[in-house]
């Protein structure tokens, strides 16, 4: 009979990655407030820790780490931690997204690249992927950026984003995907520059 696995979820900090790559913040900065699976405070007032440091891990992101700047593949350190259920949390980058080993800015950027600015896929992925050599196919587009729309068209990736139109083209869902993370951006990211306010909102919505 197989032993069943303990609960584990990804908590996204506040922290870009590249602030993350400059300084590793402490175990302490990092302590999730309460686990995500059973509600134990990490810090519990007059009692021991509820949710303890449990070591660290490599952590794959792809993409720019600016808008327009060259992409580039960095190995992150993410923490670990373990609550008192049972359950395991790691905690990393505001960037970071569940089986996602571009950031989620990288994503939100190449949608906007595409479906906004209408570039080719092909430049598209020149423009954020890290990896330079091209496979025999390549002349056809970039089935990364294909995956991408698709799953933003069904839901899977930034939900938050309204629903396409079935007759919509990849063009039009990547569109209207770049539109609605661009709109979650600060007010302090230039308003004429929708792909770069696409790279931000995309790190601060799901």
């Amino acid at each position: 009979m197989r032993e069943a696995r303990a609960p584990r979820s990804i908590i996204r900090s506040g922290i870009s990655v590249k602030r993350w790559l400059e300084a590793l913040p402490s175990v302490e900065a990092l302590r999730p407030a309460i686990c995500p699976i059973c509600g134990e405070p990490g810090r519990p007032a007059g009692r021991g820790l509820g949710i303890r440091g449990h070591g660290r891990r490599d952590r794959q992101q792809r993409g720019p780490l600016v808008p327009g700047e060259r992409p580039a593949l960095v190995i992150v350190l993410v923490r670990r931690y373990l609550c008192r259920c049972g359950a395991s949390m790691t905690v990393a980058p505001q960037e970071t997204r569940s089986h996602r080993l571009y950031t989620a800015s990288a994503i939100g950027w190449a949608l906007a690249l595409f479906g906004v600015a209408r570039l080719s896929a092909c430049a598209v992925r020149a423009r954020t992927s890290p990896w330079k050599i091209m496979g025999k196919r390549a002349d056809e587009g970039w089935a990364t950026l294909r995956r991408w729309v698709t799953a933003v068209r069904t839901g899977r990736l930034f939900p938050s984003v309204r629903a396409s139109p079935t007759d919509f083209t990849a063009r039009q869902v990547a569109e209207r995907a770049a539109t609605t993370l661009a709109a979650y951006a600060p007010p302090t990211t230039p308003a004429n520059e929708i792909t770069a306010r696409a790279f931000v909102g995309a790190a601060l919505v799901w």
